[in-house]
């Protein structure tokens, strides 16, 4: 029990240790924080962002439109089996 608590107090240290270097620390000029709005908002980023949007868009409508033919099809029967005194 005590084992646990110490553990979950150590894990949140580490994380919150963690989160203050990811905004706080400076690496080069930025910190990490920096770099990663830096990224994600360069040109490509945003580009590569509109093509899975669009391409996720399309796959959505396929997958709709199978969905809706599935629908209006008629369920195939099972054969029956045949009887038990029956013997080929």
């Amino acid at each position: 029990m005590v084992g646990n608590v110490i553990k979950r107090v150590v894990n949140t240290a580490v994380v919150g240790l963690a989160a203050l270097t990811f905004f706080l620390v400076p690496i080069g000029a930025k910190t990490d924080f920096q770099h990663s709005v830096a990224i994600f908002t360069s040109k490509p980023a945003k580009e590569a962002g509109t093509a899975i949007s669009e391409t996720s868009r399309k796959v959505a409508t396929v997958i709709q439109n199978e969905l809706e033919r599935a629908a209006r099809t008629q369920p195939v029967e099972k054969p029956k089996p045949p009887p038990k005194n029956h013997t080929p």
